[in-house]
């Protein structure tokens, strides 16, 4: 299988400490959560705008644990690692192509997002039959260029994997604490303790007018 691309209109995520004992109720036994400080990991929410897809176009938002990459002699440095523990798609058929392609868990019923813009900032918003899910709102800072490498680690039944995803686009990344999250009382959040994750991030970023690439899946071992 050759390299996967998305295109996109926006790209925006978040990152928020919430604690290990939540992260790791969340991971498979065999990824361990990163640790900015002792006890304290990192909750990602994530949502993309596609504009142009094998399915068409769709809206998505990922909820993920940040995870230690898996690093081999070599091989270029990821920017981050992640482990999608949710993921939530605006059609059927963006579902079933990233759970097929990429073996990506996901609530199966169609979400519903909202992206908008104002004052150097933009505003997602998901829902689920007309029922919040999440608000997020990320700031915008001086934006440039980029290729950044990501690592996704996924699981199903059949196995372990591992998929080299490559952003491109101009980003806007800062540390500047501006953004805000909430996440609604919702069964999208099973498993997650909304009340322990941070509703600020420590990091925003926010991708415009770019790509996703991914390269055909590694298989990591069994489930």
């Amino acid at each position: 299988m050759s390299i996967t691309r998305y295109g996109y209109r926006h790209a925006v995520s978040g990152f928020f400490e919430f604690p290990t004992e939540n992260a790791k109720r969340l991971l498979p036994s065999h990824l361990e959560p990163l640790e900015p400080h002792h006890g304290i990991s990192v909750f990602s929410l994530t949502a993309f705008d596609f504009t142009e897809s094998m399915v068409g176009c769709y809206g998505e938002v990922v909820a993920s644990v940040i995870v230690a990459p898996l690093i081999r002699p070599g091989e270029r440095f990821p920017k981050s690692a992640f482990y999608p523990y949710l993921v939530g798609t605006t059609t059927q058929a963006a579902r079933e192509h990233a759970i097929e392609r990429w073996h990506l868990p996901h609530w199966m019923e169609d979400v519903e997002m909202a992206f908008s813009q104002s004052g150097g900032e933009i505003t997602v918003k998901v829902a689920e039959g007309g029922s919040p899910i999440a608000e997020m709102t990320i700031a915008e800072h001086a934006a440039s260029p980029v290729s950044h490498l990501y690592q996704c680690f996924m699981r199903n039944g059949n196995g372990s994997y591992m998929a080299k995803i490559t952003m491109e686009g101009k980003q806007s990344e800062h540390e500047d604490e501006r953004g805000r999250l909430t996440l609604f009382e919702h069964p999208f959040h099973d498993g997650l303790a909304i009340e322990d994750v941070a509703d600020t991030p420590f990091r925003e970023l926010w991708m415009r007018d770019g790509q996703q690439l991914f390269d055909p899946l590694l298989r990591l071992g069994p489930a």
